[in-house]
């Protein structure tokens, strides 16, 4: 028994008392394609009105250097904001701005489970500023300001903007490494209400099963900032199945993942002139050569049996049968490290890889060498072609960038299904927003090649969509209470 838990217990002044657990991090075209322009209520309200509302974002930190938070046009900060810059590693009073208002960052709850920071080997900050990416891209999304000519590779070029770019952001940082504990996340919660946000946006959470409300910090957390009239929007996570959505609280308005009309195909040329729809980042201009075709299985290191090669895990594939070759690859779970694959065809010598993946479309790859994902349909049919044909090649083509896809939006199978598991007569859950293949700002520490924006999917970037639709209302209705504006966004959702 830990008697320092229980000597706190009983002070009369604690609620409660449970262990703090580990929870997860769960655009050009997307405001485009929900319309939000077309708004009559939005088009003709002031710009300082907007300006008013203040989003609070816990993740992973912020990149204020970004171009999506200048903060030109913009009046004085809200008097009625009572938070603060804090200073830290690459990070001052001066990072923050009239559109990047507030910035803080906890890490006691983190080290104290796993350690210093310094132990981890990894690029880190110890402030405010994000090393991931994923705050920097989040907080984006809900208040970007207008930036030209903005592309991954040239993929999904346009305007990137959040959803209402006129909007205040302050940055609440408990993750690190992708991690943040429930004391953190809670430390975050009580600054982000005493400060005097409007709504607050949570892009993160437990993997399932859902802990009871009392017992799970992002409830406990939302439910204090509900009673203060704060909006908490929160993604549902992204576990596939029934029964897997996280962050269920009544309070919280859960969102899951849809895809919007636009995708990044990279076609696959197959010998006999078949085409098959795969998906990648392929923006190099000189590839487009025909390479012979041999499965992963089908080039066995010596010792190594046959199916784990097909993985084409380190060390598995035998260098002289790949050697100038594009090699197919499959998943031997979906939490594949596709990183090592890539890197284990590329120092056998393989010129490019496919990947049989059923999330094919919902994920952009960036690799060295020229490599795409194909759905399971299109895998059969590159079966067949390889098991009839004496010689099978293929060639990868550049990646395009295609507009008016349809169906959309159509629910991401990726997306944390409900019942809720906790209160299963509040079904959750409450609304999706698009979440597949969203450019937004980016961390450059984050990647080898220094990109500023990057396209990603998940409940992660559909929550705050969401967040941006709940600012838009407080414009409008500042007096709304938070039920009122969930009431109002999934009635007409």
């Amino acid at each position: 028994m830990d008697y320092g838990l229980v000597c706190v217990a009983e002070n009369e002044d604690v609620v409660s008392v449970f262990e703090s657990r580990m929870n997860r991090l769960h655009t050009t075209n997307s405001w485009n394609f929900l319309g939000i322009d077309s708004i009559p209520q939005y088009n003709k309200l002031p710009k300082d009105i907007q300006s008013d509302v203040i989003i609070g974002v816990i993740d992973s930190g912020v990149w204020p250097e970004s171009q999506s938070y200048n903060d030109y046009g913009l009046g004085p900060v809200p008097t009625r904001f009572k938070g603060e810059c804090v200073s830290g590693q690459n990070f001052t009073r001066y990072n923050c701005n009239r559109k990047l208002i507030g910035a803080r960052y906890y890490s006691k709850g983190f080290e104290a489970v796993n350690g210093p920071l310094e132990s981890f080997n990894q690029t880190f900050f110890r402030s405010a500023r994000d090393s991931k990416g994923h705050g920097t891209h989040t907080s984006s999304i809900i208040v970007g300001s207008k930036v030209s000519n903005v592309s991954m590779y040239g993929l999904g070029s346009g305007t990137a903007r959040g959803g209402v770019p006129s909007a205040r952001l302050s940055v609440y940082k408990p993750c690190w490494f992708d991690e943040c504990t429930d004391a953190d996340i809670l430390a975050a919660f009580s600054d982000a209400i005493n400060d005097g946000v409007d709504i607050i946006s949570l892009s993160l959470g437990q993997g399932p099963p859902q802990q009871i409300y009392f017992e799970d910090a992002i409830s406990i957390g939302s439910f204090h900032a509900f009673q203060k009239g704060i909006v908490v929007s929160a993604s549902a996570g992204n576990s596939f199945f029934a029964e897997t959505a996280t962050n269920v609280a009544p309070w919280i308005l859960t969102v899951g993942a849809s895809t919007v009309d636009r995708e990044f195909p990279s076609y696959l040329l197959l010998g006999n002139l078949k085409q098959l729809k795969a998906f990648g980042v392929n923006t190099n201009p000189d590839q487009g050569k025909r390479y012979s075709l041999i499965y992963g299985a089908d080039a066995a290191a010596s010792r190594i049996p046959s199916r784990n090669a097909s993985f084409c895990k380190k060390n598995t594939l035998d260098s002289n049968s790949i050697k100038g070759r594009i090699v197919v690859c499959i998943l031997e779970e979906l939490g594949d490290d596709k990183d090592e694959k890539l890197t284990a065809v590329e120092e056998g010598g393989g010129v490019g890889m496919i990947l049989v993946d059923p999330l094919a479309k919902y994920i952009l790859h960036q690799s060295v060498i020229q490599s795409v994902l194909i759905g399971e349909a299109e895998a059969e049919e590159l079966y067949k072609y390889m098991t009839t044909e004496k010689n099978p090649t293929a060639r990868i083509s550049l990646t395009v960038t295609n507009v008016g896809i349809k169906p959309a939006p159509a629910i991401a199978v990726f997306s944390s299904k409900g019942p809720n598991v906790i209160t299963p007569d509040i079904i959750k859950p409450d609304i999706t927003a698009p979440g597949v293949n969203i450019l937004a700002a980016w961390s450059p520490v984050s990647t080898a090649d220094s990109i500023n924006y990057n396209i990603l999917s998940g409940t992660s970037m559909s929550c705050p969509h969401v967040s941006a639709v709940v600012a838009l209302l407080k414009s409008v209705h500042p007096y709304w209470s938070p039920a009122a504006i969930k009431s109002a966004i999934m009635t007409t959702g």
